[in-house]
C-alpha cells in the first residue's frame, strides 16, 4: 500500500484528544494521529489478507512515516508467514524505526512466527543485547522474554540479560520486567540473580519491585523479596 492510501485510511480513525493522550505516554517522538490500537490490529489484518508482503515491502520507501504507520507495519509483520531467512532480513530493514518503548514491544509481539526457528531468531536476539542502541537492546530483552524464557533457553538468557551494560531507563526497565517475569517462572533459579552484586543495582532493585508487584508470589514471598531488596 502506498503511504498516501494508508495515511488516508488512517486518518478515518483519528482522534484528536487521544493524540494528546499518547504523547503524554511517551509513545513516539514521530507524528502521532491518534488511531486507537484496535484499529490499528483491523488495518493491519487487512493488509496481509489484500496485500500480504507487498505492503511490507512498499513501507520501507515511506518518507517520515508516523507512529500508527510504523505500529501497523509492525503488526503486520507479525501476520506474514515468511521463511525464516526472508522474516530475518526485513526484522533488520524494520529496526530503524523503533524508536520508542511502545514501538518496541509491538514489535517485540509480532516475532511469534520466527521465534519457532531457534537457528535464526534467537541468536540475533542474544547479539542485540550487545548493541549501542538501546531500543536494539531493549527489544533484544523483550523478544527473549516474550519468546525465549523457557527451557532449554532459560539459563542462557537469563546469563545474558546480566551482562547487558546501560544506564537507559528504557533499558533498565525491560531488565527488570525480563528478570520478574523470570522469577515467576523459576524461583530458585532467579533469586541467584537478584542477589546484591549480581545484577547493576539499578537492575537488580527494579526486578524486585516488579517481582513484588506481580500477583503470582505469596506475601511471604513478598516479605522476602523486600527484605532482599534493602540487604546491605
Amino acid at each position: 500500500m502506498n503511504q498516501p492510501e494508508l495515511v488516508r485510511r488512517l486518518s478515518e480513525y483519528a482522534e484528536p484528544s487521544y493524540a494528546l493522550f499518547s504523547l503524554k505516554l511517551q509513545v513516539s517522538d514521530r507524528t502521532i494521529m491518534g488511531v486507537r490500537t484496535p484499529h490499528l490490529t483491523t488495518l493491519a489484518r487487512s493488509l496481509a489478507k489484500t496485500e500480504g508482503v507487498q505492503a511490507l515491502l512498499d513501507f520501507y520507501s515511506y518518507e517520515s512515516p508516523s507512529y500508527e504507520e510504523v505500529i501497523v507495519i509492525y503488526k503486520l509483520f507479525g501476520l506474514l508467514r515468511l521463511h525464516p531467512d526472508e522474516g530475518l532480513s526485513l526484522l533488520v530493514r524494520l529496526l530503524p524505526y523503533n524508536e520508542s518503548w511502545a514501538t518496541n514491544d509491538t514489535l517485540a509481539g509480532s516475532l511469534s512466527h520466527l521465534s519457532q526457528q531457534d537457528s535464526t531468531l534467537y541468536p540475533f536476539l542474544l547479539a542485540l543485547l550487545k548493541s549501542p542502541h538501546p531500543y536494539e537492546q531493549r527489544l533484544g530483552i523483550v523478544s527473549l522474554m516474550l519468546h525465549f524464557l523457557d527451557a532449554p533457553t532459560f539459563d542462557e538468557v537469563l546469563d545474558a540479560w546480566s551482562k547487558v551494560e546501560s544506564d537507559h531507563y528504557y533499558v533498565i526497565m525491560a531488565l527488570g520486567w525480563g528478570y520478574a517475569s523470570a522469577y515467576c517462572k523459576n524461583r530458585e533459579k532467579t533469586l541467584e540473580y537478584l542477589q546484591r552484586g549480581r545484577l547493576q543495582e539499578s537492575v537488580r532493585r527494579k526486578a524486585i519491585q516488579k517481582c513484588i508487584e506481580s500477583r503470582i508470589p505469596s506475601e511471604a514471598e513478598k516479605h522476602m523479596l523486600r527484605a532482599l531488596r534493602s540487604a546491605p
